[in-house]
């Protein structure tokens, strides 16, 4: 999938969904993978973004909800 803007924006360019975002990015990076690098950052990205949807974490759903203050 093509960027929506700029890569240096917020969510990598690849639009609002975190759980999208993160591991698209990943792919861009590292390509098929690196010693599985994709993969296991991609399992560390998705146990984050279900944290900050969580009521114990930030409860974000969007990255246009983070900034610098949370």
């Amino acid at each position: 999938m093509a960027l929506l803007g700029k890569r240096d924006g917020r969510n990598f360019g690849y639009g609002r969904q975190l759980s999208y975002a993160g591991p698209q990015a990943l792919r861009d990076l590292f390509g098929d993978g690196h010693y599985r690098t994709v993969k296991a950052h991609s399992d560390r990205w998705q146990v984050f973004v279900r944290w900050c949807r969580s009521e114990d974490g930030l409860g974000f759903n969007e990255a246009r909800q983070i900034d610098r203050q949370s």
